[in-house]
């Protein structure tokens, strides 16, 4: 009698042991789910981030070939100075969505990954907004160095006549 009872005991912590594999494997089928979902949505994003990216390099070469054909004329040199300034604000308004893109992407992998590579991920946003910090700030100096046409008062053009 006391074998059968421990045979029962033993088939119920196999069936036990079975049920939470069974349980466990469907808790991990449905975190790789989810984790496929998150790729497929930052593939979304990094093909959008390429094609600004191709359109800016695109925008970028056709301002280069105008700057380079209107360097005769002051007039003409300022209309290519004002496209370059455009490409800029672009190129900066690019990395700005593209940096958020990953920043939300990255927190949400952490979050998920129950902070396994936090710190690893913590460091390479850091990197990435020191680098967007440096663009912006040479972003910033290059528009603050632009010297004018006419340096001096009394040169140049009277506009007022």
């Amino acid at each position: 009698m006391a074998t059968i009872w421990m045979q029962a005991v033993f088939v119920a912590a196999f069936v036990t042991l079975v049920v939470g594999v069974l349980l466990w494997l469907r808790s991990a089928d449905r975190k790789l789910a989810q984790l496929v979902q998150s790729a497929q949505t930052m593939e979304l994003h990094a093909r959008a981030a390429a094609i600004q990216v191709g359109d800016l390099v695109q925008s970028t070469e056709a301002t280069m070939q105008t700057v380079q054909s209107q360097l005769e004329g002051v007039t003409k040199l300022m209309e290519a100075t004002k496209r370059i300034g455009s490409a800029a604000e672009q190129a900066s308004s690019t990395v700005s969505r593209l940096a958020n893109a990953w920043s939300e992407t990255a927190e949400q992998h952490i979050s998920k990954a129950g902070g396994k590579y936090k710190h690893q991920i913590a460091n390479a946003l850091d990197w990435a907004e020191i680098g967007c910090t440096a663009w912006q700030f040479w972003q910033t100096k290059r528009k603050e160095n632009a010297s004018p046409v006419c340096s001096k008062h009394d040169e140049g053009h009277d506009t007022k006549e």
